[in-house]
């Protein structure tokens, strides 16, 4: 592996949208193949990612991403406003660099500098539709060789939505170089009503004239598709308590035809669309979908604690849903306790509610190192 401090590929319109490459951001080129689940192997490879405090001066926590999400979760300069956790990752937060290691990386098959469907293939050209499908254990793979690479030892694993499944998977395959475990607003699989926000999501992608098979980078793309992928999701983000206090029934004022709900879901599928993929949203939506972690041997997790949080206004997944995950883990013999984030902000509540959630990251990993004293 090298790590190069300059993209190896072409800046997509997408990544220039959010300033990519933000300052700190690395780039792990991997030359041997990483073989992946359905049989092929990608060879040469790259992960994007980021640290923050001193490499060994710490234990080292690697937070992981959601969905749409990359490997900015804090502010490399103090000018620096794209960072998505710098409410829980900073100095004198939860996850203080001054006392911890933190790492974090963008998800193979992502949007934001790893090897994903929009990178350049050996041919010249963009993977597109020959992108190979991932699985979750993929992603999980290639991060571990990421650890391994850096040498970082036993790592804390964090991660909300998707970050949190991931962060599930890789203890189960990796357990004895995991020293916790936080999944936050995290399912150990989906559900017929996750698996049927997706659907819907990915359908509109597909059936958009700009999709073209997945092969439209030199093109307008799916747009339409993608933004109406984005607001599905975001009535699954929401509750009705926090759609009623922000929108109610009113109406744009510039657009009195228009009510504030509908302004507020096409700005936020405008918004995915001049900063996300397609085809990573595909990819990585199926791949969630995809797995169940209830068919795998968890006898790898028996001593890691692991806590998974429920968010009390969670519409896509019910807090009843991860506290009865918890009581199934405990079945398994995980250590495992559940957390609830009182917040009316839905799923979205642990990136909008930042000030609650670092409370329950600081409280999670206080007791990780008083337990290991």
């Amino acid at each position: 592996m090298k790590i190069s401090d300059v993209y190896p590929d072409r800046i997509m319109p997408w990544q220039r949208e959010v300033g990519f490459p933000w300052p700190g951001l690395r780039f792990a080129l991997f030359d041997d193949p990483l073989r992946l689940d359905e049989g092929s192997a990608l060879d040469p490879w790259v992960l994007a990612f980021e640290e923050w405090g001193i490499r060994g001066r710490g234990p080292t926590v690697m937070v992981l991403h959601a969905l749409t999400g990359d490997s900015h979760v804090a502010a490399s300069t103090p000018d620096d406003h794209a960072a998505w956790w710098s409410g829980v990752v900073g100095p004198g937060k939860a996850i203080d660099p001054d006392h911890y290691h933190v790492v974090s990386a963008n998800v193979l098959g992502g949007a934001m500098g790893s090897l994903g469907p929009a990178s350049t293939h050996a041919d010249g050209r963009p993977w597109g539709s020959r992108f190979p499908r991932l699985s979750l254990n993929d992603m999980v793979r290639a991060l571990h060789r990421l650890v391994e690479e850096l040498d970082l030892g036993p790592v804390v694993l964090i991660g909300g939505s998707m970050g949190g499944m991931m962060a599930l998977a890789y203890a189960l395959e990796f357990g004895m170089n995991v020293r916790g475990v936080m999944a936050i607003g995290s399912p150990i699989c989906h559900g017929p009503w996750a698996i049927a926000y997706h659907t819907v999501s990915r359908t509109a992608i597909r059936q958009d004239p700009g999709f073209l098979g997945g092969d439209y980078y030199d093109k307008r793309g799916p747009k339409q598709g993608l933004a109406l992928a984005r607001m599905a999701d975001m009535i699954s983000y929401q509750s009705p308590e926090a759609m009623a206090r922000k929108f109610g029934r009113s109406y744009q004022p510039d657009r009195p035809q228009e009510f504030r709900v509908s302004s507020y879901l096409r700005h936020q599928g405008d918004k995915l669309v001049r900063r996300f993929d397609a085809n990573t949203y595909l990819g990585l939506s199926q791949a969630l979908d995809q797995e169940d972690l209830r068919h795998r041997d968890w006898s790898a997790m028996t001593s890691v604690p692991t806590t998974l949080v429920g968010i009390s206004s969670d519409m896509l997944y019910l807090p009843e849903e991860i506290r009865g995950d918890v009581d199934w883990l405990q079945v398994q013999g995980v250590p495992a306790r559940y957390r609830l984030l009182q917040s009316s902000y839905g799923h979205d509540s642990f990136l909008v509610d930042q000030a609650g959630m670092g409370a329950i990251v600081h409280e999670f990993l206080w007791d990780l190192w008083q337990s290991a004293t």
